[in-house]
Order: C-alpha cells, then structure tokens, then sequence
C-alpha cells in the first residue's frame, strides 16, 4: 500500500540521507524492535499462556511463513524447540 504523496516520500527520504549511518541504523533497529514488540503482544492476546520459548517460535513462524513450505517450516520450529529445551536443561 502505498498512500504517502509522492513530493512528502522525496521529504522524507531526504531528512533521512541527511542523517549519519549510525542514526539512520539506530533508527532502524528501533522499527524492528518496534514492530516486534507489536508483534508479540498480539500473539500474547491470542495465546497468553505460550512459554517464551513457543513466543519465539510463533514469532518465527509469522515472521518467515512464507519463505518456507509447510513441513520445512515444521522441522524449523522442531529444531529450535530442541536447541532451546538443551539450553535450557
């Protein structure tokens, strides 16, 4: 969806180059961590019970879904249940 006028996307693309690497890196690791954690609370809503472990899986799941097939996707979330639960044992 692209509903921002062409003339303000110029704007703000060019508040952005104005910044340094490091600001503009900041920046974007505050989205990411941002939309994580809108991400997490909504699964939260749905399943407030999940251990942190299945949060992370679901966020995993709902993250990269679609770049996997359904049974790749399954020994995915497998694998890091084991690697979590040998870590934590």
């Amino acid at each position: 969806m692209k509903d921002t006028p062409e003339d303000i996307t110029r704007i703000q693309l060019e508040i952005m180059l104005a910044k340094s690497e490091s600001e503009r890196f900041r920046i974007g690791e505050e989205l990411i961590s941002f939309g994580r954690m809108v991400l997490e609370k909504s699964i939260r809503q749905e399943f407030p019970a999940l251990s942190e472990n299945d949060l992370k899986a679901e966020v995993f799941k709902r993250c990269y879904s679609s770049f996997y097939s359904p049974g790749e996707l399954q020994r995915i979330l497998l694998s890091m249940k084991e690697y979590w639960s040998h870590i934590i044992s």
